[in-house]
């Protein structure tokens, strides 16, 4: 049977990852090592506080980054209601999205560490999650970690050179992926050299997927990071523009296809947010086409009150199967019963 899994920020907060409104706590409170990147995270945060001084917050803690960077892209597209032209959002986007790919980076050194101990939750979390995982499976994700990509390369479903959806530059040959994970808002590790470039090289591959083959090109995009500041994600903003990046249309294509040909849908830690409209055409459209019959099942804690799927289902067409538990929940109580 072949699944699709849909996963969005609940199904990494396990890991310590951040939930939506958590994004700037977690960027702000994590200086980089690097000189040149404290550097650059200093200069993004007062560009924050600016911001925040315009864009009134009800918790200025906890600011919805989405909300704020969709205002900002508004601003450059021409609909300045708030006067946030002038604060030179052009020129800081790739700056902030560089500085969430260090942080994300560098949190996911320090989980590789905390994951050797095998008794620790979040090992047993990944472990039984990988086991869940089949091959032929698909995971779609709005995520930006490494979390599952590293798990799955552990457990040799998994390679970096062709699991991406892609064939990344440099890679080994002969490599056949049993499971694709699919990154729809782009990935931490990804160096395109340009926005037109469908086969990126993978960063620091050795510090994420150990016993990786050491490449020339590893030690070069180190080097040449800059060069891809942040080309590689997609801003956190409700006016996503996929055209300027042929990598990210072939893959939100390929996630279209296998959608549509799914024979189950799990979605789990992703609201559907009523203003995002690429991931609601997406899943419309690609469901829409899908002949199979079966409803789409929904792994989250509460009720159909916090996110938009029962509305959502309803519209295409579809039953909605809801399962009130935590990603890491789920994932232990299926492997229990597996294991009895």
């Amino acid at each position: 049977m072949a699944q699709v899994y849909i996963l969005g920020a609940g199904a990494s907060c396990f890991a310590g990852y951040p939930l939506g409104l958590e994004l700037w706590r977690f960027i702000r409170d994590r200086p980089p090592i690097d000189v040149t990147a404290r550097e650059r995270a200093a200069t993004v945060a007062d560009f924050v506080r600016r911001v925040l001084e315009v864009v009134r917050q009800p918790e200025p803690d906890l600011p919805d980054l989405e909300q704020i960077f969709t205002l900002l892209d508004l601003a450059e597209a021409g609909t300045d209601t708030l006067g946030l032209g002038r604060l030179g959002w052009r020129s800081l986007r790739p700056m902030v999205m560089g500085t969430i790919a260090d942080v994300f980076q560098s949190h996911q050194h320090q989980l590789r560490d905390q994951l050797r101990d095998v008794s620790c939750k979040a090992a047993k979390v990944l472990d039984a999650w990988v086991s869940r995982v089949h091959e032929g499976d698909t995971i779609i994700t709005f995520n930006w970690d490494l979390l599952n990509e590293a798990a799955l390369w552990h457990r040799e479903k998994w390679h970096y050179a062709d699991g991406y959806g892609f064939t990344s530059r440099g890679a080994p040959s002969g490599c056949c992926s049993r499971v694709k994970v699919l990154k729809l808002h782009g990935s931490v590790n990804w160096a395109q050299s340009d926005e037109q470039d469908c086969e990126p090289a993978i960063q620091y591959r050795r510090d994420f997927f150990p016993r990786a083959p050491a490449n020339d090109l590893d030690d070069y995009w180190r080097t040449a990071e800059e060069l891809n500041d942040g080309r590689n994600l997609i801003v956190p903003s409700y006016l996503k523009d996929l055209s300027s990046n042929r990598l990210l249309l072939k893959l939100w294509n390929q996630a279209s296809d296998a959608l549509s040909t799914a024979e189950q849908v799990t979605v789990v830690g992703f609201r559907l947010h009523p203003a995002d409209a690429l991931a609601r055409q997406l899943l419309g459209c690609a469901m829409e086409r899908n002949p199979n019959s079966f409803p789409i099942r929904i792994v989250s804690p509460q009720g159909g009150a916090d996110d938009h799927w029962d509305e959502f289902c309803r519209r295409i067409g579809r039953d909605c199967h809801r399962v009130r538990l935590k990603f890491e929940e789920w994932v232990l109580q299926g492997h229990s019963r597996s294991a009895r």
